[in-house]
């Protein structure tokens, strides 16, 4: 039932918001595969990681994307298991991805992101003025009914993702304040689901 309507949803979306034959919306971002080699070493990571409150315009690309999700939450062994560790193997973390194309689940298994709206909530879904410069959100969701568990795994998927920012130059920064409410709305998200915490990306303005 839930499909049925965001499809009729979608549907009038479109009717009243045409686009261009260039402008399609995808519905599934095939994402390439990570360069396993790219990045600088561990310890020089380490010593450059911290938190960012400014953005300038250039556009993360998908090659960017596919690696920083990878680190969040990907696939790493031929098992299906993941780059973080969840208690008990739950994987009960997903990633979701606001940027100016709508709103996409990361999938793991396939290395894609899954439209879930066509709409670009990344600024009405935070608080604070300069997440506007962002380029990306991350949204962390979980429906671990132990959410001190659901809490340690969002922990570890955002501070991978912080490790592979400095070790390529980007900018985040975690969100606490953010709309709950709206995001577990427009995100479709199941009754059980629960909405965590974000985290917003984007490369350093020019000096």
């Amino acid at each position: 039932m839930r499909k049925l309507l965001f499809l009729v949803l979608g549907g009038i979306f479109m009717l009243s918001n045409p686009v261009k034959a260039e402008d399609k919306i995808e519905t599934e971002i095939a994402l390439p595969t990570p360069d396993y080699e790219s990045g600088r070493p561990l310890m020089q990571t380490l010593k450059e990681r911290q938190t960012y409150r400014e953005f300038g315009p250039r556009i993360i690309n998908d090659q960017n994307l596919a690696e920083l999700l990878w680190a969040a939450n990907g696939v790493n062994r031929p098992d299906g298991r993941r780059t973080i560790p969840t208690a008990r193997d739950s994987r009960d973390l997903d990633v979701y991805v606001l940027k100016q194309g709508g709103a996409y689940r990361y999938n793991p298994d396939r290395h894609m992101l899954e439209l879930v709206n066509p709409a670009a909530l990344r600024y009405t879904a935070a608080k604070q003025d300069f997440v506007k410069q962002a380029d990306v959100l991350l949204v962390y969701v979980s429906n671990n009914k132990n959410r001190e568990y659901a809490a340690m795994h969002a922990g570890s998927a955002y501070q991978d993702v912080g490790l592979y920012c400095a070790s390529v130059g980007m900018h985040n920064v975690v969100l606490g304040m953010i709309d709950k409410d709206m995001l577990h709305k427009e995100l479709h998200l199941n009754d059980d689901d629960y909405v965590i915490i974000a985290q917003a990306l984007g490369w350093p303005k020019k000096k």
